[in-house]
C-alpha cells in the first residue's frame, strides 16, 4: 500500500479517526437515555475539543443543525448554540481543509438503545465540498461493481436491473436500503415490483452507504435523506471506489436561494461525486457508537473502553479498521483488559 505523501490530508487520517473515537467513547454512555438534544450537544462539544487538536487547520463546511420532531416542527439539535457551527475553524498547521461533521448519525437509535449509530467526519481540500443548507437530497449510491452503470434520472427499475447485471446477479439477489419515510411509499413499491429485497430503515443513510461500498450484502442506497449526510456519504464512496449520484430536494425557496449563493445555480442538476466533493484528496473516519453492520459499538470495562473505527483515504486508496482499547482511568486494566 502506498504511503500518503507528506502534507496531504491522507497523512492526517489517523488523527481524524482519533477524533471520532473520543466522541464515541463519550456519547455512547448516553445509550438509551431518551435525551437526543443532550446527546447531540455532548457530541458537538467533544468534536470541537478534539478537532482543535488535529495538526491540520479545518473549517466546518457541513454540519446538521436542526431536525424535525415527531410533530413535524423544526427543532435545534443542540441544547445551547455556539458549541460547533458551520464556519468554525479548528486545528492547526498550514493545510486548510473543509470538514463535514456528523456528531451522531442515528441519534434516535442511540437514545433508544438501538444499534446502528455512528460518529463520523470527512476532510477534503478547502473549497472542495459542495456547500448545502440543511435540507434534503435525493441519492443513488452503489459499490465499485456497479460504478458507471447507474443514472439517478432513470426509473428505479432500470437502475436495479443495471446493478444486478453489473454484479452478475438475479434481481432477487439485490438488496436496497431505503429510509422508512412517507415520501418513499411509491419508491418502495417500485422496488418491490422488481423482485429486489429491501431494507427499510428507521434512520440513517450514511451507515448503509459505508456498507454498500465495503461489499456487504447490501448493494444500493436509494431515496431522499439529509444533504449533510450526503456529503459525508460522497467522501466515503470516493474512498471505497463506488459511485454516487444526487439531486438537491429543496422544500423552501430560501434553500434554492442559498444553493445559488453557494454556486449551484441549477437546483435540479444531476450531481456526481466530483460535484459533491472535488478531487481525490479525501479522508473519511467513523466510529461505531452502538453495534451496527459494519462497525461494532463502544464497549466499556472498569476504567476504560473499546472502540471499532473505519478510516479511509481516496488517494492513495486505503481502508483500515481499527479496534482500540482505551484506558480512561489510571488504574484501568489492572484487573485485565476486555479483549
Amino acid at each position: 500500500m502506498a504511503e500518503p505523501r507528506p502534507g496531504s490530508i491522507a497523512a492526517a487520517a489517523i488523527e481524524y479517526a482519533n477524533v471520532t473515537e473520543r466522541v464515541a467513547l463519550r456519547v455512547a454512555r448516553m445509550e438509551g437515555s431518551g435525551t437526543p438534544e443532550r446527546a447531540y450537544t455532548l457530541a458537538t462539544e467533544v468534536f470541537r475539543e478534539e478537532l482543535g487538536k488535529v495538526s491540520v487547520s479545518g473549517r466546518v463546511a457541513i454540519l446538521r443543525e436542526e431536525r424535525l420532531d415527531e410533530r413535524g416542527q423544526v427543532r435545534s439539535l443542540k441544547t445551547q448554540p455556539g458549541i460547533l457551527s458551520v464556519g468554525d475553524k479548528l486545528g492547526g498547521g498550514d493545510i486548510e481543509v473543509d470538514l463535514a461533521v456528523e456528531p451522531v448519525e442515528g441519534l434516535q437509535l442511540l437514545v433508544k438503545g438501538q444499534g446502528g449509530s455512528i460518529s463520523a467526519v470527512a476532510a477534503a481540500p478547502g473549497g472542495s465540498m459542495l456547500r448545502t443548507p440543511d435540507m434534503y437530497m435525493s441519492k443513488l449510491i452503489v459499490g465499485p461493481q456497479a460504478r458507471g452503470k447507474i443514472d439517478i434520472e432513470a426509473p428505479v427499475a432500470e437502475n436495479i436491473e443495471a446493478i444486478a447485471g453489473a454484479m452478475g446477479r438475479h434481481l432477487s439477489e439485490i438488496t436496497v436500503a431505503v429510509l422508512d419515510r412517507e415520501r418513499h411509499e411509491g419508491l418502495i413499491e417500485e422496488i418491490r415490483k422488481t423482485g429486489a429485497r429491501i431494507q427499510i430503515r428507521s434512520e440513517g443513510d450514511l451507515t448503509p452507504a459505508i456498507a454498500v461500498g465495503n461489499g456487504a450484502d447490501l448493494h444500493a442506497v436509494i431515496g431522499i435523506g439529509g444533504a449533510p449526510e450526503g456529503i459525508l456519504a460522497a467522501a466515503a464512496i470516493k474512498c471505497l471506489g463506488g459511485e454516487m449520484q444526487a439531486k438537491m430536494w429543496p422544500t423552501q425557496r430560501s434553500q434554492v436561494e442559498k444553493l445559488r449563493e453557494n454556486g449551484l445555480d441549477d437546483p435540479e442538476k444531476k450531481l456526481t461525486l466530483d460535484d459533491l466533493i472535488q478531487g481525490n484528496d479525501v479522508v473519511f473516519a467513523a466510529t461505531g457508537i452502538t453495534p451496527g453492520e459494519t462497525l461494532k459499538g463502544v464497549g466499556y470495562f472498569r476504567g476504560g473502553g473499546r472502540t471499532h473505527t473505519i478510516v479511509m483515504a481516496a488517494e492513495p486508496r486505503m481502508v483500515r479498521f481499527i479496534d482500540t482499547i482505551h484506558a480512561l482511568e489510571p488504574d484501568a486494566g489492572l484487573q485485565g483488559f476486555q479483549l
